[in-house]
């Protein structure tokens, strides 16, 4: 069997050097282990096309020889599928899926077009049952269409350090869906501790007036990123709620698994995905969405409890390298693909 990857972005300019070594493999979903479960798989990527729609609009044309083509925008090239007869069978990864569709519900003639290019698709995989469930109730896909894989981590690139960290407080990511302004709320009630926010430029857009306590880094390389997973007290991971219209289905899903993988102590919005991943409490500490005064209760409650603050991270990892390692990953998605030859 051979199966090909086009992934959204680039990978070969992006990550250089050792996988796993280098950079973490958690962005390849599980592709450098297919072959442990014999499957053949490669990646290409769609260049010289110009935009990024007609960049996969037409990749399309790079499915020739293979029999099953995963990746999380292959929605315009599935409108080649109707007018050419190809073996290869395709197999959507929804990062964005599900908010593609709540988006357009006002919009019947593009809902129309989408709801037809996916009839071309064999299968949906979502990282979570809740982008599953959305699927199966609003859109009426069967369940043997729609599967659940939780999404994996690079567990050999990110080891957990418990013990040693310095005293600043982390919040890391660039997808749209954060919610930096009521971070920076969070960080003018408590002067007297350091926060620390590594993300794109675009993330801080319209917030002014950032305190002295915050300090600000733009798109790190992976070797620092990971630098200050190791160095926080705490990861602050706080988001838009579920009816946010912008940004990826399960925002801060890729950095949660990060900071578990990390043994960095979570506090987390109370996201519908969370519950496939970690339980509050015992993995990491739930908080309401735009609420700094309990966002501040939880860092306070965490720094102030060396013990519960180390047995979370100490679970979180456990459940990382039992149920959320990108080998994890690659073996449920093997099953899949091998069910569809």
């Amino acid at each position: 069997m051979r199966v090909l990857y086009i992934y959204s972005g680039l990978r070969k300019d992006k990550f250089k050097g050792e996988i796993s070594v280098d950079y973490p493999d958690t962005q390849f979903y599980g592709l450098n282990h297919l072959d442990k479960f014999g499957i053949n798989a490669d990646y290409k990527e769609p260049r010289g096309f110009g935009f990024f729609r007609l960049k996969h609009f037409l990749s399309f044309f790079l499915t020739r020889g293979y029999d099953i083509v995963f990746g999380s925008s292959l929605l315009y090239a599935l409108f080649w599928k109707k007018i050419f007869v190809s073996r290869a069978k395709f197999v959507i990864l929804n990062i964005g899926l599900t908010r593609a569709l709540a988006s357009n519900r006002n919009n019947p003639f593009k809902l129309k077009i989408i709801l037809w290019l996916l009839k071309s698709a064999i299968i949906v995989v979502c990282l979570s049952n809740n982008q599953k469930k959305y699927l199966e109730e609003r859109f009426s896909f069967s369940q043997d269409k729609v599967f659940f894989v939780p999404l994996g981590v690079d567990i050999k690139y990110y080891q957990p350090i418990y013990e040693g960290r310095k005293n600043y407080i982390l919040s890391v990511g660039r997808d749209n869906g954060r919610d930096y302004k009521t971070i920076i709320e969070t960080a003018i009630l408590m002067p007297e501790r350091e926060f620390q926010i590594v993300c794109s430029r675009r993330n801080l857009e319209g917030i002014n007036n950032i305190p002295k306590n915050v300090k600000i880094f733009y798109d790190l390389p992976f070797s620092e990123l990971n630098r200050k997973y190791q160095e926080a007290e705490i990861l602050l991971l706080i988001t838009h709620n579920d009816s946010f219209g912008d940004g990826a289905d399960c925002s801060g899903q890729t950095v949660l698994l990060d900071a578990m993988a990390n043994g960095l102590p979570i506090i987390v919005s109370r996201k519908e995905y969370l519950t496939d991943y970690v339980i509050d409490g015992k993995e990491a500490i739930f908080v309401d969405f735009y609420n700094p005064n309990k966002i501040k209760i939880a860092i306070e409650s965490l720094l102030n409890n060396h013990r519960f603050r180390k047995e979370i991270a100490i679970r979180a990892r456990q459940r990382v390298e039992v149920e959320f390692s990108t080998k994890k990953m690659a073996e449920r998605l093997s099953d899949i693909f091998k069910n569809l030859s």
